[in-house]
């Protein structure tokens, strides 16, 4: 798998993927200027839990399942800077292994 991902990542084209980043940072800060305080406040309903359970949305690996109840537990403003955050730097130390690991070999 770290071989799979680390031969996908070679065939990336960076300037476009960074392109992509700064476009959705900039329509996600438009976003967020639109919405109330109020609105940024807002969890997630309980319903709407078994609606992405019920859609198989996240695998149903125990592994897997609790990816439902984190987003759940967020606010609106969570969830739409969640990617700006935790998951991108997530990302990043993956990346960082696979290229030590590319180092090494």
């Amino acid at each position: 798998m770290k071989q799979q991902i680390a031969d996908f990542s070679k065939q990336l084209n960076l300037e476009e993927l960074y392109s992509y980043i700064f476009e959705v940072c900039e329509s996600t800060e438009k976003m967020l200027e639109r919405l109330s305080y109020d609105e940024l406040k807002r969890k997630i309903p309980e319903e709407r839990k078994g609606c992405l359970e019920s859609l198989h949305v996240v695998s149903d690996d125990e592994k897997a399942i609790w990816l439902i109840d984190y987003w759940c537990n967020k606010d609106i403003r969570g969830l739409i800077q969640m990617p700006f955050s935790r998951h991108w730097i997530m990302h990043t130390e993956m990346i960082y292994k696979i290229d030590l690991g590319a180092l090494r070999e």
